[in-house]
């Protein structure tokens, strides 16, 4: 029996599957200020009174912060189709 020395400590992860921020605009109940904008580590999310966010693509770095607190579920880090 052979032993993976790498896997054994942790070192080979499989790498990390992209993906993209996409925004569900149904989803958002437009009643609030959506708190995903203040997540947003970058500035990447800006909204406009109560209306769904927008992105700046060129701003966003896909860390999923921002899916991770919306609650309806209106922003959602999707895989990238290969």
């Amino acid at each position: 029996m052979a032993w993976n020395i790498a896997a054994l400590f942790g070192f080979s992860k499989k790498p990390p599957i992209p993906k993209r921020l996409v925004i569900h605009t149904g989803r958002c109940p437009q009643n609030h200020k959506c708190p995903s904008v203040q997540a947003c580590p970058t500035g990447a999310l800006r909204q406009k009174g109560y209306k769904v966010p927008t992105v700046d693509k060129s701003l966003c770095t896909n860390c999923g912060r921002c899916s991770r607190s919306c609650m309806p579920g209106a922003l959602r880090m999707e895989k990238l189709s290969v």
